[in-house]
């Protein structure tokens, strides 16, 4: 499978593909599309995993096409709350999951002060 050329990032209620090049936007998405919560600047999660990103915030899970972003399924997981949705990836790719959560934990550490 080639490796995409771009990264993805969640902040502030939106989700984006950016070049790896030259760090343009590829696409973006605002989240309140799929979501109708006015909790949507809370800290998220995103793990990418093949053709897919799934996306956890203000409780719901989302997973998104990671070609354009659009909607492939969402679960509001009624009865959970609305709290940080934490997510395993679940790739055989050991170097990816580390990094993945290296990137989580820094995006974590920079919101919190």
């Amino acid at each position: 499978m080639k490796k995409p050329n771009v990264f993805y990032i969640l902040t502030n209620g939106r989700v984006a593909a950016i070049s790896k090049k030259d760090g343009a936007i590829v696409w973006e998405v605002k989240l309140k599309e799929y979501i109708k919560s006015a909790m949507l600047t809370a800290i998220g999660q995103i793990v990418s995993e093949g053709d897919k990103l799934y996306i956890g915030i203000s409780g719901i899970l989302l997973c998104l096409s990671a070609k354009d972003g659009s909607l492939v399924w969402k679960n509001e997981l009624k009865g959970w709350g609305y709290n940080f949705v934490s997510m395993a990836n679940t790739s055989t790719d050991a170097a990816g999951a580390v990094a993945q959560a290296a990137a989580t934990g820094a995006l974590i550490a920079s919101t919190a002060g």
